[in-house]
């Protein structure tokens, strides 16, 4: 029973090491595109009012 528990902690180890691994890999770009549809929404919804108003 021990070797299986040792086995199952060692691999949830390294599946937590790779998620984590991707995560920090993927975040700076996630960031960028989510920043630029925030940006561009934002941007659409100002012209909209000012448009509307004009």
């Amino acid at each position: 029973m021990a070797d299986i528990q040792t086995a199952m902690s060692t691999a949830f180890q390294g599946v937590q090491t790779n998620v984590t691994q991707m995560i920090t890999t993927c975040a700076p770009f996630a960031l960028g595109i989510i920043g630029t549809v925030l940006a561009v929404t934002i941007g659409i919804k100002v012209f909209k009012k000012l448009t509307a108003q004009a």
